[in-house]
């Protein structure tokens, strides 16, 4: 599993304020979509003045991530960036191969 930075931005205050009861309901719901298989999103945060938020999740691939996202990019054009990025323990775990394939000795 890949963990994955989601970051987000309402384009428009207003698109940022129309999404504000369907996501106080979805959240309310339990976040149905948070977790499926091969996809569990880990923590979200958002800063609703601005219209901004960002999650962390772990996905076998990024369609996943894109499913995920899929309703809230259809309907409300929320923009998103993700990256792939890694874990304190997955990096300690990948590091002396990376440091090998650099060494030049």
């Amino acid at each position: 599993m890949q963990h994955y930075l989601i970051v987000w931005n309402f384009p428009t205050v207003e698109g940022s304020w129309d999404a504000c009861t369907p996501f106080a309901e979805y959240i309310n719901a339990g976040g149905p979509g948070d977790c499926f298989d091969g996809f569990e999103l880990k923590y979200r945060v958002c800063e609703p003045i601005g219209g901004t938020g960002m999650a962390i999740a772990v996905a076998s691939n990024i369609g996943k991530v894109w499913a995920h996202l899929a309703p809230w990019i259809k309907g409300f054009g929320i923009e998103f960036e993700v990256t792939p990025v890694v874990s304190d323990a997955e990096f300690a775990a990948m590091w002396p191969g990376v440091q090998a394939a650099a060494s030049t000795d």
